[in-house]
């Protein structure tokens, strides 16, 4: 894949959205690994080069590893920690983003970068992936962006968002 077209990968990719932008960091990514491989006289997969990079650090060392390759997000490093590792790494897409605005569970002025890092550092590790997941098909089914089904959710009682009250007074401190 690092030395396909990048037009093949992206058509191979596109359902996924953003495929042409996402088939040229893809490739970035993979000449990086390569890059420092050589430099370390490695001779595995690049697969396995990195698997092992990230085996030996601590969860938030793997993190900052992940972030220093071209067009590594904190959303893409915290997926792969916790889909591909099993880490503790706590993933903030659109839906978590707002799901988690509107049920006072982060501060309005949290950013995405810190939301990452503070949700991961508050959530039990063995709730990190179910919470992800749920709030993740809450947001989809439910607290649409638009027009929240507010009236369906089985959390509108404790919701910071119903009524317009004011979801900084009902957030977890710090978060």
């Amino acid at each position: 894949m690092r030395d396909a077209a990048t037009d093949k990968i992206a058509e191979a990719i596109k359902c996924g959205g953003l495929a042409h932008m996402k088939s040229v960091r893809l490739q970035d990514v993979l000449y990086s690994l390569t890059q420092q491989q050589q430099e370390q006289g490695e001779t595995k997969t690049l697969a396995a080069y990195l698997d092992d990079e990230l085996a030996k650090r601590p969860t938030e060392e793997a993190w900052r590893y992940l972030r220093t390759l071209p067009g590594v997000g904190p959303k893409t490093a915290a997926c792969v920690l916790m889909f591909h590792l099993d880490r503790a790494a706590f993933p903030i897409d659109t839906h978590v983003w707002r799901t988690a605005r509107r049920l006072g569970l982060r501060g309005p002025k949290v950013s995405a970068d810190l939301a990452h890092t503070l949700f991961a550092k508050v959530t039990p590790p063995e709730w990190v992936y179910p919470l992800h997941v749920n709030l993740i098909r809450h947001g989809r089914q439910i607290c649409h962006a638009q027009r929240p089904a507010c009236k369906a959710c089985p959390l509108y009682s404790e919701c910071a968002f119903v009524g317009s009250v004011n979801a900084q007074e009902t957030a977890i401190p710090g978060i």
